[in-house]
């Protein structure tokens, strides 16, 4: 494809046979993106994208080397619109439903593909779990995309004949301009609560990430929780035709009569003055939550409830979202919570039906946000009867330093029904020996991942496999 195919304001027609934001994976003949981070400038790569074949490269300030430069305000916008363009446009052959939020952006996404599924059509699923359509599944690696592989799955599932596609559109790949040139049929909210704080500073920034997703620029349509504070700000600025959802405000989908057990939950639910009964096989209140958004955005798209009730009736089980097995000793719960919001949702969650303790194994990714450690150790060690607090993908960061910290949550308001141990395994292993029959053992943070990350190698491991493994050992 020729440059000024790709960007129209190149004056350059260059032939150019791929795209690159990293020069390690430059080849000959591509164009390389100069994108400016807080880390990392892209533009003290030039030379080595050039070394290794590039025809050309994306630049935000003019630079002393001999090659074909594009000079543009933002390399990060200009990538996204060049990787739809190189793909030929992709999203416009589709229907796409984007979910941001701080939780429940995961197992929203795949009720809403099981909805649109229920109805007879097609539908590709993007995520932090993994990407999906037709018989094609790979685990993901980041919650959006980066924008080159972005487009190139879009191509691959319009291709593939895939009519809708959900995905997950996280904060930090808005602030990132991931999502620019993407029109999406219908953007959705779930909530907002603390997190990433280490990549946006404060609360007002993450959350204007958020809200920039509502615009006419985005989106033709927009799903917002009313009884979530953000949620509230985002109908009241938006200018895109809303529907809304929740179950304590007026909304257009409401639920009401909510029942839950250990087996899921079960609610009345309105959509529009159409009303039907609603099963779900995760239980909580925050999964009720995640039913209405699916159910909200459903009906944005046009899906009547029969649709809608069947959709979230054929999902039996989100990989890492309240994940329950059941050993002789005791019933396992595995789950992706992370934040303090999330932890404290699923706690509550769990002693709605828990019918001893619950003990709780958790920790808090390294190089991260530090201002939630103390704050999840208040939470879990008041919202538990046990704990131990151990470690979850450290990263560059020493596992007794974040340990301490989350200790020192817990310290503040006086409990002591925790132990720390820093290694993961020991810390599930000690708690499955301390449970009793009919207790319950949490284990948070990781959900389905299949690695812990420190210093940099993500070695393989995951908390299901390594429970099921204690469990075959033990003969529980």
């Amino acid at each position: 494809m020729r440059l000024n195919e790709i960007i129209p304001t190149a004056e350059s027609d260059v032939e150019i046979s791929g795209l690159a934001l990293d020069s390690s994976k430059v080849k000959e003949g591509y164009l390389f993106f100069c994108l400016v981070g807080k880390v990392n400038d892209g533009h003290t790569f030039a030379a080595d994208a050039l070394a290794r074949g590039a025809a050309a490269i994306v630049v935000e300030r003019r630079l002393a080397l001999d090659c074909v430069q594009i000079e543009v305000d933002d390399t990060r916008r200009a990538l996204s619109l060049a990787a739809a363009a190189f793909y030929g446009y992709p999203s416009k052959k589709l229907r796409i439903v984007g979910i941001t939020g701080t939780n429940g952006k995961t197992t929203t996404t795949y009720i809403v593909k099981s909805i649109i599924e229920a109805s007879g059509k097609k539908c590709g699923l993007i995520g932090t779990n993994a990407v999906e359509y037709a018989d094609f599944k790979n685990e993901a690696g980041l919650t959006t995309p980066d924008p080159i592989e972005l487009h190139e799955t879009f191509k691959a599932m319009a291709d593939a004949g895939v009519e809708y596609v959900v995905m997950e559109v996280s904060a930090h790949a808005l602030a990132l301009k991931k999502t620019d040139g993407i029109m999406f049929e219908t953007a959705a909210f779930t909530n907002f609560s603390r997190d990433h704080l280490d990549f946006f500073g404060d609360m007002q920034s993450y959350a204007a990430a958020k809200k920039s997703f509502f615009t006419p620029e985005h989106a033709r349509a927009a799903v917002v929780n009313v009884d979530d504070e953000l949620g509230m700000e985002i109908l009241r600025d938006t200018a895109l035709h809303t529907v809304t959802y929740g179950a304590e405000n007026p909304s257009d989908v409401f639920g009401i009569d909510l029942e839950m057990s250990a087996d899921g939950l079960s609610y009345v639910i309105n959509m529009f003055d159409d009303v039907g009964k609603v099963k779900f096989s995760l239980t909580g209140r925050f999964n009720m939550y995640n039913t209405l958004c699916a159910a909200a955005i459903a009906s944005s798209l046009g899906f009547p409830l029969s649709a809608v009730i069947d959709g979230i009736r054929n999902v039996k089980k989100v990989d890492g979202r309240f994940n329950i097995i059941n050993t002789a000793r005791c019933s396992v719960i595995i789950d992706f919570a992370h934040t303090d919001d999330g932890i404290a949702n699923i706690l509550r969650a769990i002693r709605e039906f828990a019918p001893a303790r619950i003990i709780t194994v958790f920790g808090c990714g390294g190089n991260r946000d530090t201002t939630k450690r103390a704050i999840m150790g208040k939470i879990v060690s008041t919202l538990s009867d046990h704990c131990f607090v151990t470690s979850d993908n450290p990263r560059f960061e020493p596992p007794l330093d974040i340990i301490l910290q989350i200790e020192k949550g817990i310290k503040e308001v006086g409990n002591t029904n925790y132990t720390a141990i820093v290694d993961r395994k020991e810390a599930i292993r000690a708690a499955l020996a301390m449970a009793n029959k009919d207790d319950i053992v949490l284990i948070a943070g990781k959900g389905a991942e299949r690695y812990n990350d420190v210093m940099g190698r993500k070695q393989p491991y995951n908390d299901e496999r390594y429970v099921l493994e204690i469990a075959g050992e033990y003969g529980i």
